[in-house]
């Protein structure tokens, strides 16, 4: 193997200088060719300059028109001696280029003496002077089109040299591969599957989405790499004091049969508990047995999901057939390549749930609120269906911890939470709005039918049971769209001020918002306990 792979090396360096030496005589006579269109073009460009710059003093008698006339003369001798130097000893463009060179100069004579006469005498050429001169031009541009078709031809052809010898070095060179061929491409074939096969599991999985399709995606991999096989991947739950099974598509219980899944512990995986591979076969005789793959009546491999020494589960392969030592590595490459994936995404999983979520209540926090308030605002606005706002205040928040402690405090929080969640409908949503406030949003549901359900949230709370702590209340705010507000902005400010009425108001009771109250309207005697309030226009 070592031999081929040294003979595969010496061909790969070869092939390499050959096509390095006939792409740089490729490039060479590209460029040779680029730069002479480049110089041939920078002469006609020249004389063209000094024609314009001569027309425009013969019309005007302004010396800033010969500007262009002397930079062209300048330009037209550069230009004439580069495209000299880069064919030296070429007779037949030297020729072509004496006669460019000599119309050139012989109609820049003609025009000098002209704008000299007429800088002299004010006489401007006259008609069978500029004929001579057009003449003379024209004839200049005829040479100069003969010359780029020369030059076009001769790139033609040094092009049409340099493709042959290429075409002659891979001629050497395949009749070179052929006598090692039926081997190498076996072994260039077998690597480059086994590449590509990584690649798409690496691409995919960074372009997974969440935990479950990164899983997905190791599974469905490996159970093409092992053919016949069957795949599931144990992964640690619950505090890490659980496994969850995920199956694939050959990994049902008929042919990987696992049974009380609910009772499988981190330990009995020996992969996990070992943090190193675990392979076996039907009739192993090992002190320590598998509980998950020790009873399978096939040949299996297990592979921990390691991540920075850390054990996170594990990938669990059945095959009928044994698995080759090369697939086997093509195996654990695979699961060390998934394992990080698989955890990022767990993690982000876990800080997002957090970054979302109140600790103390279990409720959606301020952030996901305002997140979902967008979202539910903008569906109703776009199926012109209602939506209710229903802001919420504990009463007297601040005396109960300063009277009962802040544990008290936050056993209020918990039990209002607990409330609103075995109140509200499955589709409605609530929140932790910050501090005692919270925030529950009606899907299609107008203010009417948001005072009903504010109101039995009231008698709900005011029921509340502190474990002998002084009772608890709360004020209520309800706004609904597009009754009261045509924004998700405008519905929870104006909930937030009913909210503030109903505090003003008394407390323990609920107020509704409408898009025609004003701030400036007076205030409104406080209602007895337990009203219900709207804060339309009188």
């Amino acid at each position: 193997m070592r031999r081929v792979f040294s003979v595969l090396a010496a061909i790969v360096i070869l092939i390499a200088g050959a096509l390095f030496a006939t792409s740089d005589i490729q490039r060479n006579a590209a460029l040779l060719g680029a730069r002479q269109q480049v110089a041939a073009q920078g002469m006609l460009t020249a004389l063209l300059d000094q024609e314009t710059g001569s027309r425009g003093f013969f019309e005007t008698r302004e010396r800033t028109f010969l500007v262009p006339w002397e930079d062209g003369t300048s330009a037209f001798k550069a230009n004439l001696a580069a495209l000299r130097s880069l064919e030296v000893g070429n007779v037949d463009l030297d020729r072509m280029l004496d006669d460019q060179a000599q119309r050139a100069d012989r109609w820049h004579a003609e025009v000098e003496a002209a704008i000299s006469r007429f800088g002299q005498t004010g006489r401007r050429p006259s008609v069978p002077e500029a004929v001579q001169e057009k003449a003379i031009m024209d004839g200049f541009r005829a040479s100069h089109d003969a010359l780029d078709a020369s030059l076009a031809t001769q790139r033609n052809r040094e092009l049409t040299v340099a493709t042959r010898v290429a075409m002659g070095v891979a001629v050497g060179l395949a009749v070179l591969l052929a006598a090692i061929g039926l081997l190498a491409r076996r072994l260039i074939r077998r690597e480059d599957a086994r590449q590509g096969a990584q690649d798409e599991l690496r691409e995919l999985l960074h372009g997974s989405e969440s935990e479950s399709e990164s899983r997905l995606l190791l599974i469905h991999h490996i159970e093409r790499l092992v053919t016949q096989a069957a795949a599931i991947v144990l992964t640690r739950i619950a505090g890490d004091d659980q496994l969850e099974v995920t199956r694939g598509i050959n990994a049902d219980e008929s042919r990987l049969p696992i049974a009380d899944v609910e009772t499988l512990r981190p330990r009995s995986c020996m992969a996990v508990r070992l943090s190193h591979s675990y392979d076996r076969r039907p009739g192993d005789d090992r002190l320590s047995r598998c509980e998950i793959c020790g009873a399978l009546p096939v040949a299996s491999a297990c592979e921990p999901l390691l991540v920075g020494g850390r054990v996170i589960g594990s990938v669990l392969v059945a095959s009928p057939k044994s698995i080759s030592s090369e697939r086997r590595l093509r195996l654990s490459e695979s699961v060390g390549q998934a394992a990080p994936v698989i955890a990022n995404h767990r993690s982000l999983a876990l800080a997002e749930m957090h970054a979302l979520s109140d600790t103390l209540t279990g409720l959606p926090n301020r952030r996901s609120a305002e997140e979902t308030l967008k979202r539910m605002a903008a569906f109703a606005g776009r199926s012109v269906t209602p939506l209710a706002a229903v802001m919420i205040d504990i009463d007297h928040f601040k005396g109960l911890n300063d009277r009962h402690g802040h544990e008290t405090g936050d056993k209020a929080l918990a039990l209002v939470a607990h409330i609103i969640r075995s109140t509200i409908r499955g589709g409605d949503f609530a929140s932790r709005f910050g501090g005692e406030e919270f925030l529950v949003l009606l899907p299609n549901t107008g203010r009417e039918i948001g005072l009903l359900v504010a109101e039995k949230l009231r008698v709900e709370i005011g029921h509340a049971d502190l474990g002998g702590v002084a009772a608890i209340s709360a004020s209520l705010g309800v706004s609904a769209m597009p009754a009261d507000a045509a924004t998700a902005d405008g519905l929870l400010r104006n909930a937030d001020r009913a909210l503030y009425a109903a505090k003003e108001s008394g407390r323990n009771c609920v107020h509704s918002f409408s898009s025609a109250a004003t701030e400036n309207e007076p205030a409104r005697p406080a209602p007895p306990t337990g009203a219900l309030v709207s804060l339309a226009p009188r």
